[in-house]
Formats: C-alpha cells, structure tokens, sequence
C-alpha cells in the first residue's frame, strides 16, 4: 500500500498499470490459467475445463476487439491496426516455442507465476524465454531475408466484419462443444 502511495505521487499512469498487473498476476495465479495445460490437459488427462476457460476468453476478446473498433468508426476516430506479415519464421519460431513450452511445463504466464511462488527451476526456464525471445527479434530479418514473407491475413478485410463476427464465433461454439464431448468421452461422465 506504502508503494502504492509513494507511486501515485509519481505518476497515476504508473500506480494504475501497477494496480491492474498485480490484479492480473492474482487471478491468474489463483486460477492457474496457463496455455499449454489448456491444450495439453485434454490429451493426457481428458480434462477440458482450461480449453474451454481459454474458448471463452477469446470469444470475450474478439468481441471487445470489435466493439472498439466500431466504437471508434463511429466517432470517425482512424484506427491503425498492425497485421503482421507470416512467413517460414513464424512456422520455425512457433514450433521452437512450443518445444519450448513443453520442455520448460509451462506457457509464459505459468513460468512468471511459478518465479512469483519461489520455483528456482523457472529461473532457468525464464532465462531461456528471455534469451530466446532476443534472439528471436534480432534474427527475425535475416529469416525474412532468407526466406521471404507472405501478407498477414485480416479476416476483416476479406469477409467484412458482421461475417467475420458470426464465424470466429461459431468455430468457437463448436470448439467449445467439441471440449465438452472430449471430456465426457474421456471421463465417463
């Protein structure tokens, strides 16, 4: 609270991103939301309440995603959006961190939460994401370079948005309901 204080003499931008992060460091400590369990807990365990937890956010997310944005066309406020370009980088560097995920037992946000508890083996984890993500971002070039790069796709500007709407959310229904049934088959229940 004392910090609090003291950094609300400072700046209110700073104690409000420092208010919000520690909310969010909490509910996802306590909720222990984490993206590999959430793809990885169906297969081993049958369980899909973390599948489902995550469908859930980002059906969430991509609705708030467009109600801003109309919010914003409405008020004629110009919006930039950044649509990265895909390329053979982002097949190897998905693939290199979803190794990585699974050898370090945990997404980005479970090894912070595990360094938070006092894990002295996600130290060693969270240095490799560090050390990879530099690496990453500094070789990013050379492979665009190397390899060339394809458009991002903006699923907006091909559909428009209602069509968009209606089938991000419907392939997150069935998602959804594909869970459910994976968990009942599994389960038995």
């Amino acid at each position: 609270m004392l910090l609090i204080t003291l950094l609300s003499q400072i700046s209110f931008r700073l104690t409000l991103i420092l208010v919000l992060g520690t909310c969010l460091g909490f509910v996802l400590q306590k909720s222990r939301f984490c993206l590999v369990s959430a793809l990885r807990d169906p297969i081993l365990i049958g369980m899909t309440q973390l599948t489902r937890a995550f469908l859930l956010l980002l059906g969430i997310s991509i609705l708030g995603f467009a109600l801003v944005s109309w919010g914003a066309a409405v008020k004629n406020i110009p919006v930039t959006l950044n649509v990265f370009p895909m390329g053979v980088h982002t097949v190897v560097g998905g693939l290199l961190f979803g190794i990585g995920m699974v050898l370090a037992g945990g997404c980005s946000t479970g090894i912070i939460i595990r360094v938070g508890e006092g894990f002295a083996m996600q130290m060693l984890a969270f240095f490799g994401l560090a050390v990879g993500a530099v690496l990453g971002e500094r070789s990013s070039v050379n492979w665009r370079n190397t390899f060339g790069e394809w458009p991002g796709i903006f699923l907006p500007d091909i559909f428009g948005w209602i069509p968009t709407l209606i089938l991000e959310i419907i392939v997150l229904l069935t998602l959804w309901q594909l869970a459910r049934w994976w968990q009942k088959k599994q389960l038995g229940e």
